[in-house]
């Protein structure tokens, strides 16, 4: 088999190269995923993320031992499906901040800059709420912002500006600091991924072929050009050809381990597992950044709370949302929230709170809702702490190793701390007093006994990033054009060739990857 392009992983960033690249009519495209389909009607209900992580549509990966979290071993869901991880997540529609983008540029990526890429965030964007310079409005990914809210986002954004945080009425506009709502990759209602905005419409395409449950074990590799895949697939190992390229969209875990198990990465890494090297590339697999959360701070509440929906439980919840579209699962369960300025030598939000006042899908204990909280999450924007994503053997089907070495850098966790300070400021401010029972917790604790807090219960925001980082320096992976160097005919376009992290959950930033990646690719 032969086609133009072959592109590996269908996840926020590989389908939208499916969908650009096949445009072109006489441009032939193979898309191969790991996973299925997300066959399950919960894949689109707002709510109801939670149940699929861990499903046959997860990766399920764990990291390794994290020193400054006492050994534990943190969940690490990653999506295998068409439509990726944004299958699993909870379908914030947060871009960063203009600074995380002209930072890119700095680096040595000309045409990354935050002016170079918001005509390609615009480009994908149907946006319901905003029509202005920085929002497209036709664009096939939905854009909403959430209409089934629950009313004490209201009280959260009036606590916050009586502390003095300003409210901004839309977080991917002119300025990122501030509270306000919100907006989710949501279309009428429903969730509208990746494989909803740029699949679903081009499944008839005599051009596009989509491979499912297959698995790439290498790349082929010939006199320092890639010419095709070799895939697992239906019980057989095939050899598939690109006459023009290959494209590594696995994320930034697949792409990494992709690259090593096919012999670029770091030469001495390589050797130890006895793969032959291609490339001595030693940033594959570096770098990795993430956001984690710890330290949430809650509020019990006077009386509990209504959901806004006649369910008490699961499977009423979801009879009572495919009947009138409302009810517990209409909500993402995260629709407001700030973006705050900790460190006041920081010109940007250094820190993201999340407020959820109704937790009955993401916090279930014995399949009980706690309806007696709310709570305000948060995480270090742009967080110093590097990791690495290893290979632990040279079989293709054994998980990588991933350490994001969280907390290795003091002013993570010092920042993180700060962070529960200011939570708890908002949460004991005067609007809340007439709903809330006491003041917040955790209450007054010193910082070494919230350190000891946060260490204890942080878990990953699933964000990770930048393990095939782009740029010029010796360990850079890609170019500014994606091109991974010293290897023709390969392309990096995901999460991972992030130079930095940016300050947002990083769903709409990976799509807009994939959105200039194609234009790159197309010309």
């Amino acid at each position: 088999m032969k086609f133009d392009y072959i592109i590996i992983g269908a996840g926020s960033s590989g389908c939208v190269l499916a969908n650009r690249l096949t445009a072109d009519p006489s441009c032939r495209v193979l898309l191969i995923e790991a996973g299925g389909e997300p066959d399950t009607n919960l894949a689109t209900i707002p709510g109801a993320a939670v149940y699929l992580q861990g499903s046959k549509l997860d990766w399920a990966y764990t990291t390794t031992p994290q020193k400054q979290l006492f050994g534990r071993r943190i969940p690490y869901a990653r999506g295998r499906a068409v439509g990726g991880s944004s299958v699993l997540n909870l379908m914030m529609y947060v871009r960063g901040n203009r600074a995380d983008y002209d930072r890119w540029e700095a680096m040595g990526n000309p045409g990354w800059g935050y002016d170079d890429v918001l005509p390609f965030f615009r480009r994908s964007e149907g946006n319901k709420t905003f029509a202005d310079d920085y929002h497209g409005t036709d664009g096939p990914m939905g854009v909403e912002t959430n209409r089934h809210r629950h009313s004490l986002c209201e009280l959260f954004l009036e606590a916050a500006q009586s502390i003095g945080i300003p409210y901004n009425p839309d977080f991917n506009g002119a300025a990122q600091e501030g509270c306000g709502y919100f907006q989710a990759t949501l279309k009428n209602g429903r969730r509208c991924g990746s494989k909803e905005a740029f699949i679903d419409p081009i499944r008839d395409r005599a051009n596009f072929t989509l491979l499912r449950n297959a698995f790439v074990f290498r790349l082929l590799i010939e006199r320092e050009r890639a010419r095709g895949v070799e895939v697992f697939a239906e019980g057989q190992i095939t050899r598939i050809e690109a006459d023009s390229e290959v494209i590594l969209a696995a994320g930034a875990i697949g792409s990494p381990h992709l690259l090593m198990l096919s012999g670029i990465g770091p030469a001495a890494h390589l050797a130890v597992h006895g793969i032959p090297v291609i490339a001595d590339l030693p940033g594959v697999g570096q770098d990795l950044q993430d956001h984690i959360g710890g330290g949430s701070v809650s509020a019990i509440l006077k009386e509990p709370m209504d959901l806004g929906g006649q369910a008490t439980d699961f499977e009423g919840a979801l009879a009572e949302f495919e009947r009138s579209g409302g009810g517990q699962l209409a909500t993402h369960h995260l629709d407001a929230g700030a973006f705050l300025r900790l460190d006041a030598s920081d010109l940007d939000p250094d820190f993201e709170a999340v407020f959820m006042p109704s937790l009955s899908e993401f916090y279930r204990s014995d399949g009980q809702m706690d309806l007696t909280r709310v709570y305000l999450g948060g995480w270090v924007s742009r967080p110093q702490s590097r990791g690495s994503v290893t290979l632990a053997s040279a079989d293709p089907l054994d998980h990588p190793l991933i350490d994001p070495n969280y907390f290795a850098e003091p002013r993570d966790l010092q920042l993180t701390v700060e962070g529960v300070r200011r939570r708890m400021d908002i949460l004991n401010a005067g609007p809340f007093d007439e709903v809330r029972l006491g003041r917040a917790d955790p209450g007054d604790m010193d910082n070494a006994a919230l350190e000891l807090r946060v260490r204890r219960s942080a878990l990953t925001i699933w964000h990770p990033t930048s393990t095939c980082r782009m740029g010029t320096d010796a360990r850079a992976v890609v170019g500014p054009d994606l091109r991974v160097h010293g290897i023709e005919g390969l392309r990096v376009c995901d999460a991972s060739v992030m130079p930095s992290m940016v300050s947002a959950n990083t769903n709409a930033t990976a799509v807009m990857i994939g959105e200039k990646g194609s234009s790159l690719i197309r010309q």
